[in-house]
Order: structure tokens, then sequence, then C-alpha cells
């Protein structure tokens, strides 16, 4: 009884009795049903149960369609909405986009055409609830009333991000359930790498950092002979990595002088905030502990929580080695990027302190191949501009 509790539950509004059952046959399988014969009725199941969907006949006596979708949007925001009628018009159909409604079905019914766009709604339902979850956290995070509301108009001014928050919004392609769930999953990552680079705008020394750690952290996967699904997760959770530092306050990660002690522990808070910010998204929990860790040290000095040795994942020892090579070998507020053989020196004297010895004489022997010799500076100029660096690749 309570895996059946936790199906996803639907209102199906209908003054004809027929529709009604018709529905509630083809739906009651696999969901929760509940039924009202008219618009007030709806209202009233909806004010005392936890609805995910209500599927809509616009003609019905009393409150017609039109309120009820006006007041479901007003009062219940997160009830996805289908309209199922006899009675259709392009007037209709232009108001129920008006209100967001996920659906429009004319009747007669038939079965294939409501189970999909049921299964339609309810991934909507679900992908706006994982994006309403981060964008919550994120208020938490920065102060609902300070600098959340500065990042979300840049997020607003980003044609990519806006693109992605279309794509959570939109059906998963594919058949199959576990290619759903794989579809939703792609489209929250992309949503969080444009958001990374977002944020990485606002920092020109941090500008293409993150891309340039997922590469060499790549790099790095694959001179370890980790599997395909690890390696994504590696390159995921590298370019993911400084993401909390959207909590952190700009003048500190810009600041040129010695961090007192107390700003230091603000810094060093963007691990755990990075980590909280990817929970509400559906991706593999060791993306989110590879974040929450990634600053930690082989000998237990690092933080947030002293690991040690082989407690740190894998993955996040493989960010730790390659996201202080690219602070290393980039300029930063406070000085220039390192000569190559300094960098390297510094690799090996931290080899057992800082870092992981294995994964650190396995980076050496990478950079001394010159397979990690890019420009920084060119390197952050594609990630800044996709478009015109492949417009510019197209013309060479």
């Amino acid at each position: 009884m309570a895996d059946r509790d936790r199906r996803p539950t639907i209102l199906v509004a209908d003054d004809e009795r027929g529709p009604r059952e018709s529905l509630r046959m083809i739906l009651e399988p696999t969901h929760k049903v509940l039924q009202a014969e008219s618009g007030v009725e709806a209202l009233e199941i909806l004010r005392t149960e936890s609805v995910d969907l209500l599927t809509l006949d616009l003609n019905m006596p009393g409150m017609k369609g039109e309120e009820v979708m006006r007041t479901v949007r007003a009062e219940y925001p997160n009830v996805e909405i289908i309209v199922i009628t006899g009675c259709g018009t392009v007037e209709s159909a232009a108001e129920g986009v008006r209100y967001g409604i996920c659906d429009y079905l004319q009747k007669p019914f038939d079965v294939v055409a409501v189970t999909a766009a049921v299964m339609r709604a309810l991934i909507r339902r679900r992908s706006r609830s994982r994006l309403t979850s981060f964008l919550e956290e994120l208020g938490q995070v920065m102060g609902r009333d300070t600098d959340v509301h500065r990042l979300l108009g840049d997020v607003e001014k980003s044609q990519k991000l806006r693109g992605r928050l279309a794509g959570l919004f939109s059906e998963s392609g594919g058949p199959g359930p576990d290619e759903k769930a794989q579809n939703e999953r792609a489209r929250s990552v992309e949503f969080l790498e444009v958001l990374a680079e977002t944020i990485e705008t606002k920092d020109r020394f941090m500008r293409g950092h993150a891309r340039r750690v997922a590469f060499y952290a790549s790099l790095m996967a694959d001179r370890l002979n980790l599997g395909a699904q690890e390696r994504e997760e590696v390159r995921m959770a590298a370019f993911l990595h400084d993401l909390g530092k959207v909590g952190v306050p700009t003048d500190l990660l810009l600041c040129t002088t010695a961090l007192t002690p107390e700003e230091r522990t603000i810094v060093e808070e963007h691990p755990i905030i990075g980590a909280r910010l990817v929970k509400p998204l559906d991706i593999p929990t060791s993306i989110g502990l590879a974040i929450h860790h990634h600053h930690e040290w082989w000998d237990g000095t690092g933080y947030p929580d002293g690991l040690a040795g082989e407690e740190i994942p894998l993955t996040a020892r493989i960010i730790g080695v390659v996201d202080a090579f690219d602070a290393m070998n980039s300029d930063r507020p406070y000085r220039r990027a390192l000569d190559r053989t300094l960098v390297i020196a510094e690799l090996e004297r931290c080899g057992g302190t800082q870092f992981d010895p294995v994964l650190a004489k396995e980076f050496v022997v990478l950079l001394e191949t010159g397979v990690c010799d890019l420009d920084p500076a060119l390197l952050a100029n594609l990630v800044g501009d996709t478009d015109r660096a492949r417009t510019a690749t197209t013309s060479q």
C-alpha cells in the first residue's frame, strides 16, 4: 500500500461520467486518480489533496475552464494541467497556452494520446520541481534579497542558459523510463555547466577555469583506465567543482592580499555549498561527493571534513591535482602564472601531503608529454563564446 501511495496523483475534472470513468480506467493502474464533477469541486479537492496533474474539461456547468485554469495557476502553480475537451477552439487553445497548460487533447481521446500526454506532464513537473529546489537552495545560500537577484538577472541574459532551462521543461525522448531518466539527468547537467560558465564571467581570472579543469581531469581518467561512466562522472564533477563559489562574495574571490581567518572560513564553504546546490538535480551521488571533497588533502589537513588518503573519493583526488595545476598555470589577481618547471616541482613536492602521490606522479607524466599544453587564454575565449569559436574554426 505504501508504494501505491507514492504514485503520482491525477485529478480528473469533467461533468460527464463517461469520460471520467474512461480516464480513471486508463490511469489508475499506475496513478492515484481523483475525480471532480465541476470546477468548484476540483478546487475544493486541490485545497485538501496533494495533486500532481489536473485533467480539465473546459465546458462544465458553473465555473468555466478558463476560470479554473486561472485559479489553479494562481494558487497551485506546481500542478500541471492537461485540457481534455469536446468543444475546443483556437481561442480556447490559445487561452490554455497562456495559462501554461502542458497538453490540449480533443474528445474522443484514445489511450495512447492520454498516456503520452500524462507522461510528458509528469516529466515536466519533476524537472520543474528540481529546478525550483535548486533556485530555492541558491536563494538560501546567497540571500534571497541580495546577490541571488543579480545572478538570476545574468542568467536571464544568457541565451545558452535560457535554452537549457527550456530543455528542462521539455519532454524526454525515448520510450523507456531508463532512457527518460538519463535524458533528464543530461539536461540537468547541461544546465549546471552553463550556469557555472555564467558565474565565471564575473571574474576574468576564473574565466574558462571549469572547462580547463574538466579537460585535465578527463585526461587523467583516461590515463587511469577508468570505465566510461566513471570518466564521464569525473568530467562532470571537475566542470562543476567550483559551482559553490556563487555563494562567496566576489570581493573575497578577487582579493589581492592575504585573507583574514574569518574571510578564509567563508571561502572554504564553497565545496559544501556546491554539493548542496547539485543535490536537488538528478545527477549521480558521486559527483556531489567529489565537489564536496575536492579540497581535502592526502595528509588529512584539507577541508571541509579533514579526510585523508583513500578516504577521499578518487574523483575528488583527481580534481585536487588538476585544479591546483590550473591555478598555478593561470594568472590570478595576486600573481602571474608560474613557470612550468616551478609548477611541476610543486606538484612533485606536494605529492603525499596535499595530493595523492600516485596521481601527482601520473599527472606530471602527462604534463611532460605535452598533451596539456593549451593556451589558457585561448581556451577561456572558447568557453566564453562557443558560437563565435565554432564560426571561427569553420572559416579557417
